[in-house]
């Protein structure tokens, strides 16, 4: 039985491409959110209520006041979207991830469930 390192493992182990005589090497990353995610439509993984996933919009606007937990992001065509806050941490990450938005113009993708806030969001 021949020992491997765990550098080795790695090179053996899945997302790993092997050209003819050449080392593997990591795959490419994809661009795009995972594919149960493009779906629109269904139901949370609690069964509690639908989500929708709205794609290729853009952020135009953000909007927040000293309280806790209340941050707002526009989204071209839609309209104003309040951002999930279930949390102190995930308020602030989608509040990053609608400045970063706002200021390229990405391509954002976002999960909106049935109390109508953004769950779930990816800015391209």
């Amino acid at each position: 039985m021949a020992d491997t390192s765990p550098q080795q493992d790695m090179l053996s182990g899945a997302g790993m491409t092997e050209t003819a005589g050449a080392a593997a090497v990591p795959a490419a990353p994809t661009a795009e959110p995972p594919a149960a995610a493009i779906s629109s439509g269904g139901v949370t993984a609690g069964g509690i209520g639908a989500s929708t996933w709205v794609n290729n919009k853009k952020i135009n606007a953000l909007w927040s006041i000293n309280e806790n937990r209340n941050s707002w992001v526009g989204v071209a065509g839609v309209g104003w979207v309040k951002l999930a806050n279930n949390s102190d941490s995930a308020i602030v990450a989608f509040t990053m991830l609608g400045a970063n938005a706002r200021q390229t113009q990405g391509n954002v993708n976002y999960r909106q469930e049935s109390d109508n806030m953004i769950h779930e969001m990816y800015v391209w």
